[in-house]
């Protein structure tokens, strides 16, 4: 209800409220008599009537309440008229005789309330409770029935003046008020809680009915006249009402104090509502006993009366027990059923760990093998090279020979082209075959993508390189139709190619190509750099001095990836194409080419290179795509090295943000004229600074307060350690985990190098590292098989679609 709305409401109760203050402070203050007893009247009708329109106001707030409230408003104003009629009768003759049709006013009152509390919203009961609840009610009923036979009924039908007529009117007040009364207090104990106005009501509605049993009794005496104390009962009875309907409308919250008496007020009636037919009980053994031994009317009906409500309650007792006995069967079936739906829910969670474990068991070994050929992938050959270099470094000496051959169909691309893929497959299957069963005892081969095979063998390593050749001199049936195609082999050998699976994976790889350059169809074994650094100095030098203008360096692009699988950035790395030495890594030149000072050209070609390759992939479709560029010595302390940079970018179309410089700990610390205005002022140009080797080759914090930098790379042999020995993998973790934890506190992202397994992929993602790069998730590979590669659907796991050099 609007607060202009809430007016009239206000404003009847406040008139009802005024008027029984009157009435009170008149029969308290001032002697009866025959000037004073209009103005009670007055009182006492005005009271009936301000109630009347409290109701009235109840029934036109909402469409739920308005049924009950209406009937309450023809109930009390018909009171009212009946009490006005009085009044006059009264009046005019001095004393009102006896009227059929007055009483039949009166007592149409307590038929309007009793259609009223009809009207009333009720929950609907269970059978059972309902016969509990109206046991209850009649067991309350019952006992005030008692109680007004004893004080007032009897001594009505012991008048010997009394008509049958009169008798039947007398007791009809009492009757229908205990009926009302007790179908009132039914709808009350239906609700789960005790509302105010319900309350209010029973208990205007016990003011009414006592007030009318003292009239009857005074008026049988003849000693009833308008004016007496006892008529405050109807006024208290029809306050009681208007508060109630007030209640019932109200639409803004009570102040704390009425809030605080409206909640002890709830507490206090509703376990008397429970307790209402024991106290009812109670009190009838009490007059029961209190008038034990007398002869009247009076007592022989509250005896009778008494044994009536005990009958009651055992009746109540009896249905209560009844209906716990089907509660508990009821309970009992419950809990049958639980227990079958615990032991089928229980046999459903077994079937699903089984089934769960199964598809465990399904998706590791899919994990470590590949689905066209079923030989283990790249992850399962990585694993195999890891256990067995760590096999090596524990015998020592005593160890058998460990190589690895990095296999590459020759001209595959071919047959895939002419015959279709459906036939690649099938050839694959066929390669696959046959290296599975030329393998020797202790030898392990895998299938790592494409066209790539790996044996790993502790033979010697030129002769089980030719033999695997060997394999692919026979043709090879694809339905009927012979396919002749050779293979390329890159051989590396522990220790002399490498002390670890990353280095002996790359420099077969390395070899492979060789073995391509070379004619195909043949073997090569990684030349190792301790074999190159036995070569005079001055060669080497005098062959890497006219190497950039023959155009003898290549870029290699290694991935970077988010924690989505996206490729998100490229690292360019250089690589030496020597027509004498093969394809050399740049741990074989770059020494000779900084001692020499001819890293100053060499570094501005990278950085030209790189982004002119990236200009032509963001034409292609990947513009979002980054590029990040070593920096050599000579160009950091260069004085016109950022604007070197900023030429190469605006020559190629590029952006700022499109390029990441890599930077060492060393190369920082060995500068100190210009660095920080330098990178500052590139910095400023949307370009970002990455550190390198972060954890092991660097660790100090000075140059993340002091410089522009926004990428920590940590170093790979932290990375290395976290899937390492168990005694190692703890405090790796720590380490990675406060590293990631310092850069997101400096605002610095982290890039995981050397990431070689999914567990240690999976660890720095846990950890907080937000990119990842490593032979894991891709080598670096030339321009063809870069683009080939960013080509691809995004979100490839490298378990299922391994990435390698071919």
């Amino acid at each position: 209800m609007k607060p202009a709305d809430r007016r009239g409401p206000n404003v009847a109760l406040l008139a009802t409220v005024a008027l029984a203050l009157g009435h009170l402070g008149w029969v308290a203050l001032h002697p009866r008599g025959a000037d004073a007893d209009w103005l009670v009247q007055t009182f006492s009708l005005g009271v009936l009537y301000a109630s009347a329109l409290t109701c009235w106001y109840a029934a036109r707030s909402t469409s739920e309440t308005a049924p009950p409230w209406r009937w309450m408003t023809l109930a009390l104003g018909l009171y009212a008229v009946s009490d006005t009629l009085y009044a006059l009768l009264e009046w005019r003759g001095g004393s009102v005789p006896s009227s059929a049709v007055l009483d039949a006013l009166y007592l149409g009152f307590y038929v309007l309330f009793i259609r009223a509390c009809l009207a009333l919203p009720r929950q609907p009961l269970r059978r059972a409770e309902a016969w509990r609840l109206t046991l209850d009610v009649g067991i309350v009923v019952g006992s005030l029935g008692v109680l007004l036979w004893y004080g007032a009924l009897a001594s009505l039908l012991g008048a010997a003046q009394a008509s049958l007529i009169g008798i039947l009117i007398n007791l009809a007040y009492p009757v229908l008020g205990l009926c009302a009364l007790g179908l009132l207090l039914t709808v009350i104990r239906r609700h789960d809680r005790t509302e105010l106005k319900e309350s209010l009501l029973a208990l205007g509605l016990t003011t009414f009915v006592i007030g009318d049993t003292l009239y009857l009794s005074i008026d049988a005496k003849g000693g009833f006249t308008s004016g007496i104390p006892e008529e405050l009962l109807w006024t208290c009875g029809a306050l009681l009402f208007a508060v109630a309907a007030w209640n019932s409308n109200r639409a803004a919250p009570l102040g704390p104090s009425l809030t605080a008496v409206v909640h002890v007020t709830a507490q206090v009636t509703q376990p008397l509502y429970a307790l209402a037919p024991y106290l009812g009980l109670a009190a009838c053994f009490a007059l029961t006993l209190t008038t034990h031994g007398q002869v009247t009317l009076a007592a022989h009906g509250a005896l009778w009366g008494t044994a009536g409500v005990t009958l009651l309650v055992a009746a109540r007792q009896i249905a209560a027990l009844r209906d716990n006995a089907a509660l508990t069967a009821q309970l009992a079936a419950l809990n049958a059923s639980l227990e079958h739906r615990v032991v089928a829910r229980t046999a459903e969670v077994e079937r699903g760990r089984a089934q769960l474990e199964a598809r465990a068991r399904e998706l590791a070994w899919q994990a470590q093998h590949d689905s066209l050929t079923g030989l283990p992938n790249r992850a399962g050959f990585l694993s195999a090279l890891g256990e067995a270099v760590e096999e090596q470094e524990q015998k020592g000496q005593e160890a058998a020979a460990l190589a690895v051959l990095f296999l590459d169909l020759d001209g595959f691309k071919g047959v895939n082209d002419t015959l279709g893929h459906t036939v690649g497959d099938q050839l694959l299957i066929k390669v696959a075959a046959r290296l599975r069963g030329a393998l020797l005892p202790d030898e392990f081969t895998a299938r790592l993508g494409g066209d790539e095979f790996m044996v790993l063998t502790s033979q010697p390593p030129q002769a089980r390189a030719q033999q695997v050749l060997d394999l692919f001199a026979p043709p090879f049936d694809l339905g009927g139709r012979p396919v002749r195609i050779s293979a390329s082999v890159g051989v590396s050998v522990y220790p002399d190619s490498g002390r670890d699976a990353e280095s002996l994976y790359m420099h077969a790889d390395v070899a492979m190509y060789e073995a391509k350059r070379s004619g195909k169809g043949a073997a090569r074994v990684f030349v190792a750099q301790t074999t190159q650094a036995l070569r005079p100095r001055t060669e080497l030098e005098d062959r890497l001095r006219g190497a950039l203008e023959r155009g003898e360096f290549r870029l290699y692009y290694q991935p970077i990836h988010d924690v989505a699988w996206q490729v998100v950035a490229l690292e360019a790395l250089l690589r030496w194409d020597s027509p004498e030495l093969g394809l050399l890594s740049p741990g074989q030149f770059l020494p000779v080419i900084h001692e020499s000072g001819l890293d100053g050209e060499l570094g501005d070609w990278v950085l030209n290179e790189a982004c002119a390759q990236l200009a032509r992939w963001h034409a292609v479709g990947h513009g979002g795509l980054r590029m990040a560029v070593n920096i050599f010595p000579a160009q950091f302390g260069s004085a016109t090295f950022a604007q070197t940079v900023k030429t190469a970018l605006a020559r190629h179309g590029l952006t700022g943000a499109a390029l990441e410089l890599e930077v060492t700990g060393t190369l920082l610390s060995g500068c100190e004229a210009h660095p920080a205005d330098m990178m500052c002022a590139l910095h400023a140009s949307g370009i970002r600074w990455s550190l390198s080797g972060f954890g092991v080759q660097t660790s100090a914090l000075s140059p993340l307060l002091k410089l522009p930098l926004g990428v920590l790379k940590l170093d790979r042999r932290v990375i290395g350690a976290l899937d390492g020995p168990l005694d190692g993998q703890e405090q790796a973790r720590r380490a990675v985990g406060a590293i990631a934890a310092l850069a997101g506190a400096l605002g610095l992202s982290v890039v995981a190098e050397g990431i070689e397994t999914r567990a240690q992929w999976a660890a720095v993602t846990d950890l907080g590292c937000a990119y990842s790069q490593g032979f894991w998730l891709g080598h670096p590979q030339n321009v063809a098989k870069t683009a080939d590669r960013l080509g691809r659907a995004p979100g490839h796991l490298p378990d299922s679609k391994p990435v390698v050099p071919s």
